[in-house]
């Protein structure tokens, strides 16, 4: 799913079964996956006011908007 690096703030997509969530990535936690894999904390909105958290590997993410740096 990944296409390119992946960075703190970064509007993303995930897969939960057949559902396409939004979310963004708040936190960069490092390899500590199994083998090692990279994994994020992203968080996202179902409803109203209901926010969760998932850590995911990258291969799990799409990025569909980068953060933007500041000029």
């Amino acid at each position: 799913m990944n296409s390119r690096a992946i960075h703190v703030g970064d509007k993303v997509r995930l897969r939960s079964g057949a559902r396409s969530i939004t979310g963004q990535v708040r936190e960069d936690r490092g390899p500590i996956g199994i083998g090692g894999r990279r994994l994020y904390l992203v968080v996202y909105e179902l409803g109203k006011d209901n926010w969760h958290r998932i850590e995911l590997p990258a291969a799990e993410i799409e990025v569909i908007e980068p953060k933007m740096e500041p000029a």
